[in-house]
């Protein structure tokens, strides 16, 4: 069994995260390890996966990482790596998604080292076996499942996962993070005359972005107002989604910022946010888009209707092209009304989601989380499963 932590050394905490793409789950786990309290807390990022752009925040901020660049779910060689040299001498081990939270199950298992683990989305129906993999074998071994949003908290009740083990940590974002409107903007390459909408994620099929190309094509095309459309993020629909911009007659409205780890500092470029995912826990686009005083719409999943409720955003229905384009008129023929909404959205998101108030709430469960191990171990109420690895022999 791994020894308790010496409480005159920092504690020691591994944060697991499949890649270091510039996702909103990536970039909380990188900016969660790189803003812990240095003289409580000692950092290392292992990356189960594909390194990105997200290395260079890690580099700047001097986190220690390792990347496994795993490509095969049951290489068993990558893990031994990790547990010999990675989470055995962790005192918690913390990770991120639900890939890096079955593995980390495992490794936690193997090094006797408390696991908590960090869900920030589901789709709509997980599935029966994502159902049983997250019941039966990552929350068997989690002292705490954090969720990003209570709807993130129900699915995850509804999985099996006891209610003692929840904890809800709503994302949070630096207020002052964005870059001024007009630096912003030249940035990206925008025009200063035309209304630009902006829409920053993955170019997956969760996020729907066709659903908002279709809604700028009936702005600019169908009404003939001048609107353009920003899009950060990259991914595998990107050619799918560019073909599609041309055959709705829109090519050249749309800008493709491509992947961005500098994507917060540009949230401001924008007259429009926009959220249009099929399914979403509590994205950090959303957040960092109100924070700079930019109005946003935003399908209604997910924790996106508590975070607008009270006039702090505009909702519409999911997969709905002409309500979504009615939502920006909207706020295209309303100077005013665009404003209240962004005054809101920015006092928010400054009360209930800052960066900061995240930062603690995760340390102070790292600290209770080691408390209640201490207190376990000293009176051995739990027994401690079999190392799965032989530890006295590296990985080849």
């Amino acid at each position: 069994m791994t020894p308790a932590p010496d409480p005159h050394r920092p504690i020691r905490v591994t944060t697991m995260v499949d890649s270091l793409l510039a996702g909103g789950a990536e970039r909380v786990a990188v900016e969660l390890a790189c803003a812990l309290d240095r003289d409580r807390f000692e950092s290392h990022v292992l990356v189960t996966r594909d390194d990105g752009p997200l290395r260079e925040v890690l580099e700047r901020e001097d986190i220690p990482f390792t990347i496994l660049g795993r490509t095969d779910a049951l290489d068993l060689r990558p893990w031994r790596v990790a547990h010999r040299h990675l989470v055995e001498d962790a005192d918690v081990l913390h990770s991120h998604k639900f890939g890096s939270n079955a593995w980390g199950a495992l490794l936690a298992r193997t090094a006797r080292v408390p696991l908590v683990v960090h869900e920030h989305n589901f789709s709509q129906e997980p599935s029966r076996s994502r159902r049983l993999i997250d019941r039966r074998w990552i929350a068997s071994r989690a002292r705490r499942v954090m969720c990003v949003s209570e709807s993130v908290a129900d699915i995850e009740r509804a999985c099996g996962v006891p209610d003692r083990l929840i904890e809800l940590v709503p994302n949070g974002v630096r207020i002052d993070g964005a870059w001024p409107r007009g630096a912003a903007r030249a940035e990206l390459g925008l025009s200063h005359a035309s209304f630009t909408v902006g829409i920053v994620g993955r170019l997956r099929p969760e996020k729907a972005h066709e659903v908002l190309l279709e809604a700028i094509a009936q702005l600019a095309v169908t009404q003939g107002r001048d609107v353009r459309l920003c899009i950060v993020g990259d991914g595998p629909r990107s050619a799918e989604l560019q073909l599609l911009a041309g055959k709705l007659g829109i090519a050249s409205r749309v800008t493709w910022a491509g992947e961005r780890r500098d994507a917060a500092t540009l949230a401001g470029a924008f007259d429009a946010g926009v959220i249009c995912s099929h399914w979403e826990g509590l994205p950090l686009a959303a957040l960092e888009s109100m924070a700079a005083g930019v109005p946003l719409v935003a399908s209604a999943v997910g924790g996106l209707p508590t975070l607008l409720e009270g006039g702090a955003g505009l909702l519409v229905p999911p997969a709905d092209p002409g309500e979504l384009a009615a939502a920006i008129a909207q706020l295209m023929d309303d100077d005013d009304r665009r404003a209240r909404i962004a005054a809101a959205g920015h006092r928010r998101v400054a009360e209930r989601y800052s960066f900061d108030g995240m930062v603690r709430r995760v340390q102070n469960i790292y600290v209770d989380v080691l408390a209640t191990e201490r207190a376990r171990r000293a009176t051995h109420i739990e027994a401690e499963p079999a190392p799965l690895f032989e530890t006295g022999q590296e990985a080849a």
